[in-house]
């Protein structure tokens, strides 16, 4: 059987985007039920659900199911303090537009702070 990665990296996304798995499954239209056993690995998602969670999250396909989020085991943000990492998670996990207006806000505040 393959060594699929959905159940760890579901949770690892989940965690970091501050959801309990029943906001999140009530955002995925699945049972709260349903989506434990995907995290806890007892069932893997059908192709449909796995597009929507990956599309959530911003991940793709491969990361979601094969690779997890770190191919090499290793967390890119592991060194950083706890709030500087959730920072860095938070912003992975925007889109390209999301990341856009987080700069700009940024750059609004610090140029308010001067």
């Amino acid at each position: 059987m393959a060594d699929y990665k959905v159940g760890k990296t579901l949770k690892e996304l989940r965690v970091h985007s501050g959801l309990t798995q029943e906001a999140l499954s009530k955002k995925l239209n699945i049972s709260r039920q349903v989506y434990s056993y995907y995290e806890s690995g007892r069932r893997l998602p059908d192709l449909d659900t796995t597009c929507r969670m990956a599309e959530f999250f911003n991940v793709t396909l491969e990361q979601l199911v094969i690779t997890g989020l770190h191919p090499e085991g290793v967390d890119p943000f592991a060194s950083l303090p706890d709030g500087y990492r959730e920072i860095m998670y938070a912003y992975h996990n925007l889109s390209s537009e999301g990341q856009k207006s987080l700069q700009e806000y940024l750059e609004f505040l610090t140029q308010r702070e001067k």
